[in-house]
């Protein structure tokens, strides 16, 4: 069984020269990760499915397609 790595700060996380591109909130950061893990990378072995991967994955999608996701991800709470 793979243990889980508990995030207790997420920043931390984050390559601080990527935060300067990826300028969103916590909040969203957050949203964005759980979506890019659930769909994006579901195929993913398990280990690899880390906060910094996803981040790199939410960093190449853009400005217009983080808000596309994040407003869908709102609209079916």
């Amino acid at each position: 069984m793979i243990e889980k790595k508990i995030i207790t700060n997420p920043d931390s996380e984050v390559d601080l020269e990527n935060r300067k591109i990826f300028d969103i909130s916590l909040r969203d950061r957050r949203r964005l990760r759980q979506i890019v893990k659930n769909v994006h990378m579901k195929h993913f072995p398990i280990q690899e499915i880390t906060d910094r991967e996803a981040d790199k994955l939410i960093e190449s999608l853009g400005p217009s397609t983080q808000e596309k996701l994040i407003k869908e991800y709102i609209d079916k709470l």
